[in-house]
């Protein structure tokens, strides 16, 4: 692994095919295989992407042929299948969210540090240049001091008790697949520990939420964030200042930022024309990291996660959330 960093998927489903997608325009990478729990997806996989090894997971665990696995699986396997993949000397990109809760995250954290691998959630947000382009300008002063944060996400989902949304023992609910992402939306601009967290939600017939409420204190900043699975969303992102604000539309695959005055006058935007879906950013940053030798990432730390890991947890202990297990 001198100067190229050899890649798996372990999960052949949607995500991974994303994750395919945007692999092609990466450097010093190279995808060499995909493993599932069926044998007989995994080849399919491998064949219609041009894949060279399809494994079971046992087979990619074991793999002299690998560096590093980017775990695209449901919620309730990334903790077991993290741990397998480091305790074999595998770095990993993990979805989002990496574990159920707090507990399962520091475990993976020491893991990383014991074995010298590199571990990263996958929160690909982060990574997106509309969203680099609002940090700067929140740093470089244009809205003032940051004071309110304001973030959403929800659509509407099939209604499916055994499908991954409604299924308790998938992990299901909007929380942890919808609302992880207005919840590391604020910590990101935040960048500080929760001072206080208030939650709120509507739990369905098989023990998952339908849609949560938080209300987070920052310090001095103040975040409002909502997540459902049974009702639609704007899905928008606003930064407000005691001199303006900043709006993201679809803030969690970002491709436009806009700068406003406090009489809604807009005075710069940015426009991100990838080409891609933007899933590249963050597999390049961690393909660089993982050839630097480093075991996390600067954009993505470990703290960072654990953060947003213990906002959920609290959050799920305030709404009466809790997965089988547990």
């Amino acid at each position: 692994m001198a100067d190229k960093v050899r890649w798996a998927i372990l999960g052949a489903g949607k995500i991974a095919h994303s994750f395919v997608n945007d692999f092609s325009v990466l450097q010093n990478a190279e995808l060499v295989a995909v493993a599932s729990s069926d044998p007989g997806r995994a080849k399919a996989f491998a064949e219609e992407c041009n894949i060279p090894l399809s494994y079971s997971y046992d087979e990619l665990y074991n793999s002299s042929e690998i560096d590093a696995v980017y775990i695209a699986t449901t919620h309730n396997f990334h903790y077991e299948q993290c741990l397998e993949c480091m305790r074999h000397g595998k770095h990993v990109l993990c979805e989002k969210p990496i574990t159920l809760n707090d507990k399962q995250f520091k475990e993976l954290a020491e893991v990383a540090k014991s074995k010298n691998v590199f571990l990263m959630e996958a929160m690909w947000t982060y990574f997106l240049p509309a969203l680099l382009k609002a940090k700067q300008w929140v740093e470089e002063g244009k809205i003032g001091k940051l004071g309110v944060i304001e973030a959403n996400f929800g659509f509407p989902m099939e209604k499916n008790s055994e499908g991954r949304m409604y299924n308790p023992n998938l992990a299901g609910g909007a929380l942890l697949d919808l609302g992880v992402y207005p919840i590391a939306f604020a910590t990101y601009f935040a960048n500080t520990k929760p001072a206080k967290i208030i939650a709120s939600g509507v739990l369905t017939d098989t023990g998952v939420d339908e849609r949560t409420g938080i209300t987070i204190q920052y310090g001095e900043v103040t975040a409002s964030l909502f997540t459902s699975m049974v009702t639609i969303m704007d899905n928008k992102a606003t930064l407000c200042g005691d001199k303006g604000y900043i709006e993201i539309p679809d803030f969690f695959k970002a491709t436009t930022a806009a700068l406003c005055d406090n009489l809604h006058n807009k005075l710069d935007t940015f426009e991100d024309k990838r080409s891609t879906k933007g899933y590249n950013f963050e597999m390049q940053h961690a393909t660089d990291m993982i050839l630097d030798k480093k075991t996390e990432s600067e954009i993505m730390p470990h703290w960072r996660s654990n953060e947003i890991q213990e906002i959920m947890t609290e959050v799920r202990r305030q709404i009466g959330l809790v997965y089988p297990g547990e």
